[in-house]
């Protein structure tokens, strides 16, 4: 086996999670819907716990769920992608600010519906201690340029086109941290791979993560990470995009979160105002929310407000601006209170 291989750490697979917990739920609720299941936990490093080594995890449970992975250290959920029927996947790349060794819990959430399970795992011994060596190239195994055509937007629908040069008569396939995994590449010409990926809605593209190529030739592979940007230098876009709500929709309960999406790290200015049925009768109109958030790497955030009157009729109006790099964008959300 060549250095290369012997340097990456083998995923360890665990049949039971250390401890398990389901959220709580009327029996009803239970009745109605089935609890999903985590069955096994896999996690895989390329070079220990060291910042730019990048963690790949796996997690088999229920199909057609939304599945996560929190591990302590490491701020907020890393999404993972349904890429076979009960197959969840995903990747990391630790960065100087993250604080993780391998007494890290790790946790595996996976949602279907409104019932939620957690597993709990650790990481495999030894995991931190992984000695990187300078890979050993095979003989004439080498990519020589990997490219890919710069997006002016990234969004469902947006066809990325790789490239890669190299030796001829390999397997070619790249790794994008956030979508499926192992989009495969075809040798058009002897030495020429060319290969193109649809972006979902289901997909969690991260912008900051590596883009790496592997041509294999048997046992022996050889990688080239993605020097040009993703997508082509130009103004800041700061869009704002409402997810969990349309305009004037109906909303239940005396508690409403919002989801949306804006530029990764983007800053976002919320401000709630709630105004009942009936001045008067109810109240008066009042700010019940303001807060400045800042959007995760992906540009995903949110937030809950309540109402102090939780009566069919009560409006709110919700104001979103979001800044970045000098460049804001705004955004309005109009609810209404439906039945509590």
């Amino acid at each position: 086996m060549n250095a290369q291989l012997r340097n990456q750490v083998a995923a360890l697979l665990f049949l039971a999670p250390a401890a398990a917990t389901f959220s709580t739920l009327p029996a009803t609720a239970w009745a109605q819907t089935a609890a999903p299941e985590v069955y096994s936990f896999q996690v895989a490093s390329d070079g220990g716990l060291d910042p730019g080594s990048r963690l790949r995890f796996t997690v088999q449970g229920t199909p057609h769920g939304q599945a996560f992975i929190h591990v302590r250290g490491i701020p907020g959920e890393i999404p993972l992608v349904e890429t076979e029927r009960g197959i969840y996947t995903g990747r990391y790349v630790i960065r100087n600010v993250d604080r993780v060794d391998e007494n890290s819990p790790i946790r595996a959430t996976l949602r279907r519906g409104d019932v939620t399970v957690a597993a709990n795992y650790s990481f495999p011994a030894g995991i931190g201690s992984v000695a990187l060596l300078p890979p050993a190239v095979p003989d004439g195994l080498r990519i020589e340029r990997f490219h890919m055509a710069a997006q002016e937007r990234i969004e469902p629908g947006a066809v990325l086109r790789f490239t890669v040069d190299g030796m001829p008569g390999a397997v070619a396939f790249v790794d994008l941290p956030g979508a499926a995994p192992d989009i495969r590449l075809h040798e058009t010409r002897p030495g020429h791979y060319e290969g193109s990926y649809t972006l979902r809605r289901s997909d969690n593209l991260n912008l900051a993560g590596p883009v790496v190529a592997t041509l294999r030739s048997g046992e022996r592979m050889v990688t080239a990470t993605l020097a040009n940007p993703i997508v082509a230098a130009g103004p800041v876009d700061v869009p704002i995009h409402i997810l969990s709500h349309s305009n004037h929709s109906r909303v239940d309960g005396d508690t409403t979160h919002v989801r949306g999406r804006t530029a990764p790290y983007a800053q976002v200015s919320v401000r709630v105002d709630a105004a009942p049925p009936v001045v008067g009768q109810f109240g008066v109109a009042r700010q019940v929310f303001a807060e400045t958030l800042q959007a995760d790497p992906d540009g995903y955030f949110d937030f809950r407000f309540t109402s102090p009157y939780p009566v069919p009729g009560t409006r709110y109006d919700v104001s979103m601006t979001a800044s970045k790099a000098d460049v804001t964008n705004e955004a309005r959300l109009t609810l209404y209170q439906g039945q509590g």
